[in-house]
This record gives structure tokens, C-alpha cells and sequence, in this order.
């Protein structure tokens, strides 16, 4: 062993199995409780990191945990798209560096322990429910998810998975302090950052709907660009374009 080298677990790493069955889903592919049954024993020894079907086109997604390429083959050798060689079947290494994590790459917890599974919504603090409703549905694209006019809750988001923005009128009858201290947050600098194919045509955008924007697009020492805007009551969230020189992942058959 090398002076450098050090004992104990290694790292673990995120490979990515990528299938293409090559036509529909339903010409072939392992019986749903199979697969289910696969992803459980990854999920058990905690691999698993995210799974999905893939539909155009048709095949299979696998993110999971390894200490090694050699590893995470093994990995597969119980996988059920194995047995079904038509098609497209490849594993490659994940890159954090390059092409970011999108996890936590550390162990979690173990199942049960009240670790954490999900960021569900974040809660922005407004005057006007439904001009806000406008500004982030028809001028920014969001989709609302949920909503309840007999309590004022209603959720937007980018798409199905993905965190969601909580839209927020304070009410008087919550009483004081907490009336004042949700008035309070209006127009303030929230914290919340949004990524965009083009903070260029953002910034236009934003200015067609008679937005402000804090802080034009602008070069970052890390390769993209950043923009910051406000909303209708002023509160301000930044948007960044990543750099558009990222490598794709080395892919291994």
C-alpha cells in the first residue's frame, strides 16, 4: 500500500444503466413485478438513487450506487433487462464534476430512520394570489399542481418530481405574530434559484412581462451566467444558465 493510500470503504460512485428496447414498451421488457422486485434489494442495500421508463424511446433508466466500474457490473448481473438483449444496453460512470451530482452522494441513512426522501415546496410570501398565479403560470411557464380556493393554498412547479413554489397570502386571522412576520417576508430576497437554457432570452422574457430584473446576465468565474428578478411583490430569485461546455459522460458497453 502506497504512503498516500488509505485504508477503508471506498467512495461510492453513480453509474447510470441505459436501455433502448428499440421499439413500444410493450414489444418486451421483464415483468413489472421482476423489476419492481430488482429495485427493491437495490433500494434495501441502498443503491438505489433513481429510477425510470423511458418512453421515446422505449427502454429503461437506472441511476445507482458502486465503488467501481467492476462493482457496479456486478451490480447488474441481476438486473431483468438483461435477459432481454434487443436494443441499446449500456452502463457508464457518472461524472459529478462535470456534470453535477443532482444527490447526495454519501450513504443515507438507513430506511425508516427519518432521513430525508424529498425537497416537496418552498413558500413565497405574496400580496396578490392571483396576479402572482399569472406572473409565474402564463409568464414563466410553471404549472399549477394543486390548489384550494376554500383555504388560499395552491403549489406551482416546473413538472411531475420536481419541488414546487407555495404561493402564500397572510391572513389576519392567523393571528400575531405570525400575521406581521408573513407580511413581513414580502419583497425580500428569497434565496430560490431557477436554471435556464438561455439567461439571455430569460432576461427578455422577463422584460416583455414588465418584470424588473436586479441583475442582468452576466458571466460567472465558473463558466455560466447568472441573473437575478423580481416578481410582482418584489421578491427577488436568481436564475442561472450552467456553462455550456460540459462533456458528455464516458459511456462503456
Amino acid at each position: 500500500m502506497s504512503p498516500s493510500a488509505k485504508p477503508g470503504r471506498k467512495p461510492r460512485r453513480l453509474y447510470v444503466r441505459l436501455v433502448e428496447a428499440g421499439g413500444s414498451r410493450s414489444d418486451g421488457g421483464p415483468a413489472p413485478a421482476v423489476l419492481r422486485g430488482f429495485l427493491a434489494k437495490l433500494d434495501r442495500v441502498e443503491r438505489l438513487v433513481a429510477h425510470g421508463a423511458l418512453t421515446e424511446p422505449a427502454g429503461d433508466l437506472l441511476v445507482f450506487r458502486a465503488a467501481e466500474y467492476s462493482e457496479a457490473r456486478r451490480v447488474l448481473r441481476g438486473d431483468p433487462w438483461v435477459e432481454f438483449p434487443q436494443g441499446r444496453y449500456e452502463l457508464w460512470e457518472w461524472d459529478p464534476g462535470t456534470l453535477g451530482a443532482g444527490v447526495n452522494l454519501e450513504i443515507p441513512p438507513s430506511r425508516g430512520s427519518g432521513r430525508l426522501t424529498m425537497l416537496q415546496r418552498v413558500a413565497v410570501v405574496v400580496s396578490d394570489q392571483d396576479r402572482s398565479i399569472r406572473f409565474y403560470h402564463d409568464g414563466l411557464g410553471l404549472q399549477v399542481r394543486a390548489r384550494d380556493p376554500d383555504t388560499g393554498y395552491v403549489e406551482l412547479s416546473l413538472g411531475k418530481g420536481t419541488a414546487a413554489l407555495s404561493l402564500v397570502v397572510p391572513r389576519p386571522e392567523w393571528g400575531e405574530p405570525h400575521y406581521t412576520e408573513a407580511r413581513a417576508r414580502i419583497g425580500t430576497r428569497t434565496g430560490i434559484a431557477f436554471q435556464t437554457d438561455s439567461a439571455s432570452a430569460l432576461a427578455l422574457r422577463l422584460k416583455h412581462l414588465g418584470a424588473r430584473v436586479t441583475q442582468p446576465p452576466r458571466a460567472e468565474p465558473w463558466g455560466g451566467r447568472t441573473l437575478r428578478f423580481m416578481d410582482p411583490d418584489g421578491n427577488e430569485f436568481l436564475a442561472f444558465e450552467p456553462a455550456g461546455d460540459r462533456r458528455r459522460p464516458r459511456r462503456s458497453t
